[in-house]
């Protein structure tokens, strides 16, 4: 059971494939309607989440995304560079 655990969902290769990777996951497992938000945390790269959010206003019509750095807990353990993308879907 992955409840209340971190784990690996998947591995990918260079910074813009693995942003690719998350919107391809959004897509496969969304469930969003066009009032849902997506929300995007990220470690001190805002150019990356904001490239990100970019992605998924191409690829869904998404009405809000809302972009927030990472808290100091999670921070600590993930470091500068971490992207993370919180939406409504289908399966964990």
């Amino acid at each position: 059971e992955e409840r209340g655990k971190l784990v690996v969902k998947g591995k990918a290769m260079g910074r813009k494939k693995a942003m690719q990777t998350l919107v391809d996951e959004l897509l496969k497992t969304h469930e969003l309607t066009g009032d849902d938000p997506v929300f995007i945390s990220h470690g001190d790269c805002i150019d990356d989440a904001n490239y990100l959010a970019d992605k998924i206003r191409s690829e869904l019509k998404v009405k809000d995304i809302v972009i927030n750095f990472i808290g100091p807990v999670i921070g600590t353990h993930s470091g500068p560079g971490t992207l993370a993308l919180f939406f409504l879907a289908s399966e964990r």
